[in-house]
């Protein structure tokens, strides 16, 4: 039988197979929690938030208004294809205070030129919802979660808005449901039109609470940011304009810094076990000194050696990546049916898989660079002496 390096590195990693499999049992458990982690950062804040779309609200927090007549100079900054106009409702359902709605009110023709690429809002459904005035466009997680179909009634009471009626109750008639464009796109929401909501009012009329502004393709979104920011920088109603991502992150860092969070745990996870390997692997390496001489005795070069040795780690993390992912894969739709209320959309993204994938090769030759190095190194006369 012809000795070569896929069968040394076979009978390696085989030789105590016990040992070799809990270091791909830690490696899988480590990557579990990087991708249970990062999949549920990613759901918290929003998959579908773009880097290039822009969002513009007040300087002083997301709870102040801004003037609508801001939508007309907005439209004519330079660079800019589409303007929408967004006001939170802050409701929920009408009896039941701890069921909070995620509900906006909007123009529907601008909202769909925004956000064109993120939700399907056909024609079919805007001319539903152009149709009546009270109508609701119902996102597909939060219909399925509230079991509301086309024409059923929605009741909300919100914590802000009151009404010419002097409560704060407010109905609507669900006229659609509509999908995200990605199945990681949240729609645990609602968008009802703005010009009933305003009209209806008993104070704070043509008032909103952020504009989403959509750039030409290709523009520099930082000159934009700052054009519009310089245009009001002396107003009474300053802004502070971001991209989607960076609004939503900072959204979300007024509740809980998440990202830093997720960095933390998996930054442990990781550092621990890139200790266990690597000291692993080194022991491993010290155990086969004789064998490591034997082996340039019989003609392999010391670079033959040393990627044998990295061939090892890589095997290892290889098996306890894919291990720990197809766990990931096979607990998240449990824990986003429990976490439904918190998280909507949780899914394994491509990006995280990529993102571990990376992760995995990087941890590989860490680990492997120094016994690999040990094995490169060992002369054969002090490796034959070695018991």
């Amino acid at each position: 039988m012809r000795l070569n390096a896929s069968m040394l590195v076979r009978q390696n990693l085989t030789r105590k197979l016990t040992r070799s499999v809990l270091l791909v049992v830690c490696i899988a458990i480590a990557f579990f929690v990087f991708g249970v982690l990062s999949s549920f950062r990613a759901g918290f804040e929003g998959s579908e938030a773009q880097s290039e779309r822009l969002v513009t609200a007040s300087k002083i927090g997301g709870n102040e208004m801004l003037p609508l007549s801001y939508l007309t100079a907005l439209q004519g900054v330079e660079n800019v294809e589409a303007v929408t106009h967004v006001t939170r409702l802050r409701a929920f359902v009408a009896g039941n205070p701890r069921n909070i709605i995620g509900a906006n009110a909007v123009d529907p023709e601008s909202y769909a030129a925004v956000y064109a690429d993120t939700y399907t809002l056909g024609s079919d459904l805007l001319a539903a919802f152009d149709a009546d005035r009270t109508g609701t466009l119902v996102g597909r997680s939060l219909a399925e979660r509230e079991g509301w179909q086309v024409g059923d009634r929605v009741n909300l009471t919100s914590f802000v808005h009151m009404n010419g009626d002097g409560n704060r109750n407010w109905s609507f008639t669900v006229a659609g449901i509509f999908d995200g464009a990605e199945p990681t796109v949240d729609t645990s929401f609602l968008i009802v039109r703005y010009d009933y909501f305003n009209a209806a009012l008993a104070f704070g009329q043509d008032r909103v609470n952020m504009f989403g502004i959509k750039p030409v393709q290709g523009a520099d979104v930082d000159r934009i940011t700052e054009a519009i920011d310089a245009t009001y920088a002396n107003s009474a109603a300053q802004t502070r304009t971001q991209t989607e991502t960076a609004f939503l992150s900072a959204f979300l860092e007024q509740f809980a810094d998440v990202a830093l969070i997720v960095r933390l745990i998996v930054s442990v996870a990781f550092a621990t076990i890139l200790m266990i390997v690597a000291n692993t692997m080194i022991f491993a390496i010290r155990e086969r000194t004789l064998e490591i001489g034997v082996l340039k005795v019989l003609g392999f070069s010391g670079s033959s050696v040393m990627r044998i040795v990295l061939a090892e780690t890589f095997v290892l993390f290889a098996a306890g990546l894919a291990l720990g992912l197809a766990l990931t894969a096979a607990v998240i739709p449990v824990l986003g049916d429990a976490l439904k209320s918190v998280v909507p959309d949780l899914y394994l993204t491509p990006s995280v898989i990529l993102t571990a994938a990376g992760f995995a090769a990087l941890f590989a030759l860490l680990t492997g660079a120094l016994p690999a190095l040990k094995a490169l190194r060992l002369p054969i006369v002090a490796a034959l002496t070695q018991r």
